[in-house]
């Protein structure tokens, strides 16, 4: 970078102004031990979790999330700072009562997996702040995400946890946060 002593009345970055004559050019240069390139902000990913209702609203009361029974290897990628959404498919686990809504939508802590004790048995827990958003159902958004412009969309959720678009997740959290006609009003007028 290079500035004229001139161009700038910065105490911080020139030297005093009475050792440069006007007109001098000064190079600053960075310290000989620092690094010119800054560190990358760590990247936030987002995360499409799938569980029945019943056990989303036990986790959001309680401030943590689980997926795939407990099992520890998925919350090992999801990161502190990501962005999860919760699609649950039925109210219980195991019945088919088409619920089909996003149960809920929050960012994880800081912290690694842990294990809890539940009432039938253990099971690996990341601790989430989950924002204040009621349920929504998945119907009414089918042409507005783009995860479910794939017609077989629906079979990437058997794993159980899936890397979800930011633009779905922020429209997601649009959604939630306020009615859902307002919203696709906004959309589409934007």
């Amino acid at each position: 970078m290079t500035l004229r002593a001139s161009d700038r009345n910065d105490a911080a970055l020139l030297p005093r102004e009475d050792s440069i004559n006007e007109g001098t050019t000064v190079r600053l240069f960075p310290h000989a031990n620092t690094s010119s390139r800054r560190p990358e902000p760590a990247q936030k990913s987002y995360w499409l979790a799938v569980a029945s209702a019943e056990h989303v609203r036990h986790g959001r009361e309680h401030g943590f999330m689980q997926v795939n029974h407990g099992k520890q290897g998925p919350l090992k990628r999801i990161k502190p700072g990501d962005g999860i959404v919760y699609y649950s498919p039925s109210v219980k686990m195991g019945e088919k009562d088409s619920f089909q809504s996003f149960t809920a939508i929050g960012f994880v802590r800081e912290g690694e997996p842990y294990l809890a004790q539940m009432g039938c048995g253990k099971a690996y827990r990341r601790d989430v702040d989950w924002l204040d958003a009621p349920e929504q159902p998945l119907r009414p958004l089918l042409g507005w995400l783009d995860f479910t412009q794939d017609k077989n969309w629906g079979y990437r959720l058997r794993f159980g946890l899936v890397a979800f678009g930011q633009s779905d997740f922020e429209f997601l959290e649009e959604i939630m946060m306020s009615e859902l006609e307002v919203v696709k009003q906004r959309r589409l007028q934007a």
